[in-house]
């Protein structure tokens, strides 16, 4: 099961248990702007880090602290990902909603109403970038530009 945390010994000690390093996205670095992070596992065949750029453990944690990131991944496992704490607050929240609503998630209906009452689903936020991969805008992207959905390509 995925663990969440901001602790950055705990970050550090398990990416480098499972041989990752910190990282940016290349096209996102520059200069003094370290863009966005990643970890990177440069000794695993799977993973295709060309676009990716090694950066110190200290650059990573004071992007990740600036942008109030947290780490989803799992132990015993290289599946990691970096999320906003807003989206961890989030599902912690809907998940408390959905023990006291009789303990089921909550519906793709409810979701949807959601993304109405302007909290957007994440079907609404999707985009595909340049290579069709899927993403997902930020709320506060989504707050500053409306709407979303669109192609990124």
């Amino acid at each position: 099961m995925a663990e969440v945390t901001t602790d950055s010994n705990t970050i550090r000690q398990w990416a480098e248990s499972q041989g990752g390093r910190p990282a940016a996205v290349g096209r996102t670095h520059e200069g003094a702007d370290v863009g966005i992070i990643r970890i990177m596992f440069p000794d695993n065949p799977q993973f295709e880090h060309g676009s990716l750029v090694e950066i110190s453990w200290d650059e990573f944690f004071r992007k990740f602290e600036e942008s109030r990131l947290a780490l989803l991944y799992e132990e015993g496992s290289l599946f990691s990902k970096v999320v906003g704490r807003d989206t961890v607050e989030q599902r912690r929240g809907d998940h408390e909603t959905a023990r006291s609503n009789g303990g089921g998630l909550s519906s793709e209906k409810d979701q949807g109403s959601r993304g109405q009452s302007g909290d957007p689903s994440l079907k609404a936020r999707e985009y595909r970038d340049e290579k069709g991969e899927v993403h997902h805008h930020t709320r506060p992207y989504m707050e500053r530009h409306g709407g979303g959905g669109q192609d990124h390509r």
